[in-house]
């Protein structure tokens, strides 16, 4: 009778013991999966257009754009990295982000570009993504629209799974198609990654400027935004 009382507990110990052993077995099985599949994800490299100094295009409700595309870029990258995707993000706050010892506009302008492009050509294994606000003379005119580049085929994709995520999601009458951008557009004739230049909408157009200036709306436009750049990795 001693005996089969001492045994009984063993028993359950040493049960206990490979259950638990298993499990973190497992566990830790799970986390290596888990970070091999996130360090095969390329790093998403996002850029707030404009900043500091440079303010952009200036809304037809006096919003300037460079806050306007800081709003959508960091919800961008929280929708981004609850996905688990690496987000590297060019600027966080309102400041240029160049040599701003320079003595002259243009050349703080000029330096600033150069290093969001450096920024990018030095980053391994990642798509590029600029969120812009566009402006027009005549106020009509309203809705986002992607530009690509030109030296990387899969940016016209980008562009494209970027789009479709917008309309589905947020502007179900827009109608504007995915455009290449001009070579003078330096950031994106200047990287070889996959790189698209998102304008959101127009601050020229009033009823969208207030949109723009709607943290609800902004946070619609970056799940969108960031569920397009998704598909677009995960069909790699």
């Amino acid at each position: 009778m001693s005996f089969k009382i001492a045994y009984i507990p063993v028993v359950f110990f040493l049960g206990a013991l490979t259950f638990f052993v298993c499990s973190v077995l497992g566990a830790v099985h799970a986390v290596s999966v888990a970070a091999a599949q996130t360090e095969n994800r390329p790093v998403i490299v996002l850029d707030a257009g404009h900043g500091g100094e440079d303010g952009g295009a200036v809304g037809v409700n006096g919003v300037e754009e460079k806050t306007v595309n800081l709003a959508i870029a960091l919800f961008v990258r929280e929708k981004l990295e609850a996905a688990g995707y690496p987000v590297k993000m060019i600027r966080e706050v309102d400041t240029a982000v160049g040599d701003t010892t320079l003595s002259t506009l243009n050349e703080r302008k000029r330096s600033d570009i150069l290093y969001r492009t450096q920024i990018v050509n030095e980053t391994e294994n990642c798509i590029f993504v600029s969120i812009h606000q566009n402006f027009f003379e005549q106020s009509q005119y309203s809705g986002a629209q992607m530009f690509y580049s030109a030296n990387n085929a899969r940016s016209a994709d980008l562009a494209e799974t970027i789009r479709r995520a917008v309309i589905e999601q947020v502007q179900p009458d827009n109608t504007r198609a995915c455009k290449q951008a001009e070579s003078r557009v330096y950031i994106l004739s200047h990287v070889d990654v996959p790189a698209v230049f998102a304008e959101c909408g127009f601050l020229s157009n009033p009823e969208e400027a207030e949109k723009l200036c709607d943290e609800n709306y902004q946070k619609k436009l970056a799940a969108a935004i960031a569920d397009g750049i998704i598909a677009f990795c995960k069909a790699e």
